[in-house]
């Protein structure tokens, strides 16, 4: 019949979860090997030279035209957005600081069922 499905042996699985598996490891090494190429290009020099760290000078305004390696750059430019108002700008430092609301768990030990429905009026 057309509109039937059959069943597939246990052979036919098990080279589809194959499939599955090596599909999966490729897409693994692909975002591992991004994530390299990223933290590698994040960790180099703008320029030739010295390499200056954001503790070698004392202001922003210092760091203009200096040797910084790009993860800072992108850090520094973000931090002027932010100044001039940009509040995305803002909230991605926040976030990445650890500082984002919805991070933050509160954990209260005492917290029963009943007082948990108590406050929140409803019948158990």
């Amino acid at each position: 019949m057309p509109g039937k499905l059959r069943k597939i042996t246990s052979e036919e699985a098990r080279e589809m979860q194959a499939i599955g598996a090596e599909k999966k490891r490729i897409e693994r090494l692909k975002r591992e090997s991004m994530k390299f190429t990223i933290n590698t290009l994040l960790s180099k020099t703008l320029k030739k030279g010295e390499l200056c760290t954001a503790d070698d000078v004392l202001s922003l305004a210092e760091m203009e035209g200096k040797n910084l390696d790009v993860q800072t750059a992108i850090i520094i430019a973000v931090v002027q957005r932010a100044l001039m108002g940009d509040m995305n700008a803002v909230q991605f430092l926040r976030d990445t600081v650890g500082e984002k609301p919805s991070d933050r768990v509160e954990l209260d030990q005492n917290l029963t069922v009943e007082s948990w429905a108590k406050r929140h009026k409803v019948k158990l």
